[in-house]
């Protein structure tokens, strides 16, 4: 059925609405989430890419804009409650984020996935704030899709204040991690879970998924998969907003392996990718595979 839209990859996660603050910028109310950094990648990296979101009334139409604006589909975009899913984002120098959160939505369902979205080849689960279950994962494994899940959103829990802590429930993460093709990790999740990158790669790989990747920054980013452990360089750019950065990646990444399933290839096209982005504020600065293909 799907194949009269053509979508070839579904995002899944929530929308935001984001105030991002770090020593040189302050960017305020701002649409983001994965919808809008990794739906804007696959869509100027030229796949057909489709939404699995919801978003508050007060920024609806907002949301369908930027999706028509990037090419995105919005067939599984859902109004869900009046307040859109708030987030504050203070960085230090060392891009160390600190977060606050207000307006939790609620989870997705296997309701929410259109049927045109159904047995895509790959789906990007990238949630804020504990909107995927294992119910929900369930629905959308079919056996050719590739699934891809970076857990940030798992791992977060609210306290009374709106204050973000990122917690390590290994049973609980493992349990999702078991229903993936790959995890991607980013730096903040990797402090919480306290093991050494190679340890993370291993719980990783021992729960069934193939491939494995820690993003740390500036620093080299980690892979583990059927051939070994390695590691890639990122690129070195001046920074404006690394909000984002993560999704970036990660579509970035799912891009190049679902045309090449060169793992390493990928990863680097994947740093090339987001380190082009964080040099633009905001949802803006997406590259395109021309720009990234000349520094590859």
């Amino acid at each position: 059925m799907h194949m009269e839209l053509g979508i070839e990859v579904v995002v899944v996660g929530h929308f935001s609405l984001d105030e991002n603050i770090g020593p040189r910028t302050r960017v305020s109310n701002v649409l983001g989430g994965a919808p809008i950094y990794s739906g804007s990648t696959f869509s100027r990296l030229g796949l057909k890419v489709g939404i699995c979101s919801c978003v508050g009334e007060d920024q609806f139409e907002r949301a369908i804009g930027f999706c028509k604006s990037m090419g995105i589909d919005y067939k599984g975009l859902h109004s869900c409650g009046m307040e859109t899913l708030r987030f504050q984002n203070f960085y230090d120098e060392k891009e160390n984020r600190f977060q606050r959160c207000y307006n939790i939505p609620r989870k997705l369902s296997p309701k929410d996935v259109p049927k045109e979205y159904i047995g895509s080849r790959a789906y990007y689960i990238s949630p804020l704030m504990n909107e995927i279950t294992l119910n929900f994962l369930d629905a959308i494994r079919f056996r050719e899709s590739v699934l891809m899940l970076d857990p940030q959103g798992i791992m977060r829990k609210v306290g009374e204040d709106g204050k973000v802590s990122i917690v390590f429930e290994e049973e609980h993460l493992v349990k999702f991690f078991e229903k993936v093709d790959i995890v991607k990790i980013g730096k903040d999740e990797a402090r919480a879970i306290g093991l050494n990158e190679k340890e993370i790669l291993r719980l990783i790989r021992d729960s069934g998924a193939k491939i494995g990747i820690v993003t740390r920054g500036k620093d080299p980013v980690i892979v583990s998969h059927k051939n070994g452990v390695f590691e890639v360089n990122t690129i070195d750019v001046n920074v404006e907003d690394p909000t984002g950065a993560g999704d970036v990646f990660g579509a970035a990444f799912l891009t190049e392996y679902l045309r090449s399933k060169n793992v390493e290839r990928a990863v680097k096209f994947a740093n090339i990718a987001a380190g082009l982005k964080i040099r633009y504020r905001g949802p803006e600065g997406f590259p395109t595979i021309k720009d990234i293909e000349k520094l590859l």
